[in-house]
C-alpha cells in the first residue's frame, strides 16, 4: 500500500500534500490552483448552515474496502469547522466515512473509508457543519482527493504483512495505511531471533536441535469476566486457560461498590483480583468515574456541586489506593465526551483534575481515557478521533499533569450489520499520531449470522496496526450471562464466536517450534513477541541445556548464545 503522504495526520499545512494513490478511483492529485476545488456557502437568516458539497460519482464493487483522503481548508467562518466525507446512494442512503476540523490559512487532512455493502454508484460528499453566525459567504477549498479501493484479499494480505513488517520507531507518523518513523527499528508483532550454539571449546554446534516454547504472549489480547469468576470453578477454568489480562465488568464501578452513601463494599472485586493476580492475569481496572449521570450510585445523582467534589475525592482516593500497583491501567473517567455529569456539576476541568489526583496517588499506573464509537460508528461525530485527541491533550495540558502515563482507550462495541474497517482504520491513524498506546477496551459484536465474521475482521485489523498495543473483547460464556457476544455454550465448548477467539489465540503465539543449527552453530527464526523456554541438545553428545528469554518490540538485535558443558 502507497508510501505516499509521508506528514502527520491533523498537522496543518501551508499546502496539501499530493494525493495518496495519485489519487486511485478519482485523480484529483494535482497541486496547482487549477485542481482546487472550491464553494462559496450562502448565509441563511440565523448564519448557521448544514451543508453539502459534490465531489465525484464512482461506482463501487460490493465486498471492497475503500481508503478515502482529501485536504481542506476553510476561510470566512470562525477558525475551525467540522468537515466530513460521505458517501451517497441512488436510494439517498447516506454512509458517513470519517470527518477532520478544517482551519483557515492552512490545510487539514480529513481521512476515512467505507466497506461496500452493494455494487453500484455512489457520490462522495463533503458535509461541512457551520457552526458560527456568518456575515458573509465561507468558502471551502478541498484539493488532493483519493478513493483507492482493496479487494477484502489484498486488505487481509496487508494485515498479514504488518504483523511481520520492519518499522523505524521513535516519533511514529501513520498516514492511511502507511507507517513510517524514525530511529529504532522494531517489528510489530514479530521479531528475528538468532540462535548461537557452541561447544565446550568454543566451536560450533553444527546439527544442533533447538526446542523452542512461547510460555506467554507479548500482545495482551485478553477478556472481561464478571462476578460469576468467584464461585463458578468451570468458568475459572475455562478464562485462565485463555487469557492473560481483563478488565472487570462492573464489579469495580461506584454502583458496585458503594451502593449506600459511606458504605464501601469491595468483597467482590477483592475476590477477583484475588483470582486474577493468583493465575497471572493482569488487569485494567474500569473505572473510577463514568461521566454518564444514569450510571452513578443512585444517592449521587441529585447531590449539589460541594458535596459531589467530597463523594468523589473520596471515591477516588478508596479505589486508587486499594489496588495500587496491582493494576496496569485505570479508566478514570469513562466516556466523557459522550456525557458530562461531572463537568456540569464541577466545572469544565473535572476530568483533568481526576486524572491528576490519580496520577499522584498511583503514578505508575497507566491511565486511559475509555470512549466508544470512535472506531465503530462513523455517523456519531459526538466522539470522532479528532475530538477524542482533543479531549486527552487538554487532560494532558492540565497543571500537574506533566508525566502523567496516559493511554487511549478504546470500547468497539460494534452494532453494524457489516463493521466499516476502513474508518476504523483511519480512526486508529489519527489517534496513533499522539504515540500513545491504543487499547481496544471493550470489543464486542451485534449477534447475526456474520456475528464471528466481523468480529475476526475487527480483531485483526487492531491486532495488524502498530499503534495498537491491547486488545479485551467483552464476551464470555453463557453460564455467565454473557448473551451479547456468547463465546461458549452451558458446556463452556465454544461457540462459532468463541472459534474465531481461540483460533487467533493460537494463531497469534508461536507455540512450540524447531529448528538446526547451520555449519556456523547458527540458526535464525522469526517469533512472536513473548516469554520463551528454549531446550537444545546434539544427537552426538549426551548433553542438553535450557534457557528462558523474552523477545520485545523494544529489543533490537536479539542472539542467544548457547555453550555445551562437553
Amino acid at each position: 500500500m502507497s508510501t505516499e503522504n509521508c506528514i502527520i495526520v491533523n498537522q496543518c499545512l501551508a499546502a496539501p500534500k499530493r494525493a495518496q494513490y495519485g489519487g486511485g478511483m478519482i485523480g484529483f492529485n494535482q497541486r496547482t490552483t487549477g485542481s482546487t476545488l472550491s464553494s462559496e456557502l450562502g448565509v441563511s437568516n440565523d448564519g448557521l448552515h448544514n451543508t453539502t458539497l459534490s465531489l465525484k460519482t464512482v461506482k463501487l464493487e460490493k465486498g471492497n474496502l475503500y481508503t478515502f483522503s482529501a485536504w481542506v481548508q476553510i476561510s470566512n467562518g470562525s477558525e475551525s469547522e467540522t468537515v466530513a466525507v460521505a458517501f451517497k446512494a441512488s436510494n439517498g442512503e447516506l454512509v458517513h466515512g470519517g470527518e477532520t476540523m478544517a482551519k483557515q490559512g492552512c490545510w487539514s487532512l480529513l481521512k476515512g473509508g467505507i466497506v461496500a455493502e452493494f455494487t453500484g454508484v455512489v457520490e462522495i460528499l463533503l458535509m461541512v457543519v457551520v457552526s458560527v453566525y456568518l456575515s458573509k459567504a465561507m468558502e471551502i477549498r478541498v484539493d488532493n482527493v483519493s478513493l483507492q479501493p482493496f479487494t477484502a484479499k489484498e486488505w487481509r494480505s496487508h494485515q498479514d504483512k504488518s504483523i511481520d513488517k520492519v518499522i523505524r520507531i521513535n516519533r511514529v507518523v501513520f498516514i492511511a495505511v502507511v507507517y513510517l518513523s524514525l530511529v529504532n527499528l522494531i517489528q510489530v508483532r514479530k521479531k528475528e531471533v538468532s540462535f548461537k550454539v557452541t561447544y565446550a571449546n568454543g566451536t560450533a554446534a553444527d546439527g544442533a536441535l533447538i526446542l523452542i516454547l512461547q510460555t506467554k504472549s507479548g500482545f495482551p489480547f485478553g477478556c472481561g469476566m464478571n462476578h460469576y469468576i468467584v464461585t463458578d470453578e468451570a468458568y475459572r477454568q475455562w478464562f485462565a486457560s485463555r487469557f492473560k489480562v481483563t478488565s472487570f465488568t462492573n464489579e469495580m464501578k461506584w454502583y458496585s461498590t458503594e451502593k449506600t452513601r459511606g458504605v464501601e463494599n469491595y468483597t467482590v472485586a477483592d475476590a477477583m483480583v484475588n483470582f486474577a493476580e493468583q493465575n497471572g492475569i493482569s488487569i485494567r481496572g474500569h473505572n473510577v468515574f463514568w461521566d454518564n449521570r444514569v450510571m452513578q450510585p443512585k444517592w449521587v445523582k441529585d447531590l449539589p456541586p460541594a458535596e459531589l467534589m467530597k463523594a468523589a475525592t473520596r471515591r477516588l482516593n478508596s479505589v486508587v489506593s486499594r489496588y495500587a500497583g496491582r493494576l496496569i491501567g485505570w479508566d478514570v473517567m469513562n466516556e466523557n465526551l459522550h456525557f458530562r455529569f461531572f463537568e456540569d456539576k464541577l466545572g469544565e476541568n473535572a476530568s483533568s483534575m481526576f486524572y491528576s489526583m490519580a496520577y499522584h496517588l498511583d503514578p505508575s499506573t497507566t491511565l486511559f481515557m475509555n470512549e466508544y464509537n470512535t472506531i465503530e460508528n462513523s455517523k456519531d461525530h459526538t466522539a470522532t478521533a479528532c475530538k477524542y485527541k482533543e479531549e486527552l491533550e487538554k487532560i494532558l495540558s492540565f497543571p500537574g499533569n506533566a508525566g502523567l502515563k496516559a493511554a487511549i482507550g478504546l470500547e468497539g462495541h460494534f452494532r453494524d450489520p457489516k463493521p466499516n474497517i476502513a474508518f476504523m482504520r483511519s480512526a486508529l491513524d489519527i489517534l496513533g499520531t499522539m504515540g500513545l498506546p491504543i487499547w481496544l477496551t471493550e470489543v464486542d459484536v451485534g449477534g447475526g449470522p456474520d456475528q464471528a465474521h466481523n468480529l475476526e475482521d475487527i480483531l485483526r485489523e487492531g491486532y495488524s496496526h502498530p499503534a495498537v498495543e491491547g486488545i479485551i473483547i467483552f464476551g464470555g460464556p453463557i453460564a455467565a450471562g454473557f448473551k451479547c457476544m456468547t463465546l461458549a455454550n452451558y458446556d463452556f465448548e465454544p461457540t462459532p464466536v468463541g472459534e474465531v477467539v481461540d483460533k487467533l489465540i493460537n494463531e497469534w503465539k508461536s507455540g512450540r517450534r524447531q529448528v538446526r543449527t547451520d555449519s556456523r552453530g547458527m540458526s535464525e527464526i522469526l517469533l512472536f513477541h513473548g516469554d520463551y523456554r528454549v531446550k537444545v541438545s546434539h544427537p552426538l553428545i549426551n548433553s542438553s541445556m535450557s534457557i528462558n528469554f523474552k523477545v520485545t518490540k523494544e529489543t533490537e538485535n536479539i542472539t542467544v548464545l548457547l555453550q555445551f558443558d562437553a
